[in-house]
């Protein structure tokens, strides 16, 4: 009997090794995270280059809903994936890495000047500010996996934000938004 348990726990724990490997395997009718991000962050290029951007200013030229939109999208393919807990661990690994990775981009605020200087300022804060403790606290384990991978789609976000104001700007150059949004790389 006590063999029988061991060969069982092993195949168990080597299926779930493997399957872990494919980790977003859910809903594949679903724009991935990795063709929603370059997508968005391509779109945003274009308009940067086109005649004139920038110069009527407005708040919406760096609408980032979009990053929490390609955020949810991942979640969800995380919460009907055969391995979800696996997966919304992943997620949140995998944006706090690309939300650190754009941290590091970014100039200091008091290196900036100009009409967007106060705002880049203000977003900058926000990308680099510290939690206010644990948003998820109090939730059961499955849930505060979601509510982190939640929290995380947050902040980088935050990050693509004040990224986005650096770039229109001319702080900061254009990215590598096919790596910056593989979320299976984790630096």
């Amino acid at each position: 009997m006590r063999r029988l348990w061991v060969v069982t726990t092993a195949l168990m724990l080597s299926a779930g090794a493997s399957a872990a490997q494919s980790w977003g395997d859910g809903a594949p009718e679903t724009p991935r995270f990795e063709v929603c991000l370059p997508d968005a962050m391509g779109a945003f290029e274009a308009a940067l280059q086109g005649p004139g951007y920038g110069a009527d200013w407005r708040l919406g030229e760096t609408n980032v809903h979009w990053v929490q939109h390609c955020g949810y999208l991942a979640m969800g393919i995380c919460e009907v994936s055969r391995n979800s807990l696996i997966c919304q661990r992943r997620l949140r690994e995998g944006l706090e890495a690309r939300s650190a990775a754009l941290r590091e981009v970014l100039p200091a605020p008091e290196e900036l000047t100009g009409s967007l200087a106060p705002l880049y300022a203000r977003v900058w804060a926000l990308a680099h500010g510290q939690d206010a403790g644990d948003e998820c606290a109090g939730w059961d384990y499955r849930r505060g996996l979601w509510c982190d991978s939640f929290q995380a789609a947050l902040k980088f976000e935050e990050a693509v934000h004040a990224w986005q104001v650096a770039r229109l700007m001319g702080a900061v150059g254009p990215l590598d938004w096919e790596e910056m949004s593989d979320l299976a790389r984790v630096d």
